[in-house]
């Protein structure tokens, strides 16, 4: 059973929009979402470390305990 993990706002709300595409690049994520750029940067490398989502390029593509995450 997948641990329960707390997510932010932003957070969830680029993991649901990642789930939505797949992958997207940070400037559409940030165009769309509108976070602080610093705010968007933390955020963005705490789902990374806990492989939510990884980085490619200046792309974020979902996992799939990205995908976990959003349905507990």
């Amino acid at each position: 059973m997948p641990r329960r993990l707390k997510l932010t706002s932003l957070q969830r709300d680029v993991l649901v929009m990642l789930e939505e595409a797949g992958s997207e690049t940070t400037a559409t994520i940030t165009a769309t979402l509108k976070p602080a750029e610093k705010e968007f940067a933390e955020q963005a490398d705490q789902l990374a470390r806990l492989g939510l989502i990884r980085k490619e390029g200046n792309s974020l593509v979902l996992t799939k305990e990205g995908r976990v995450a959003l349905v507990t």
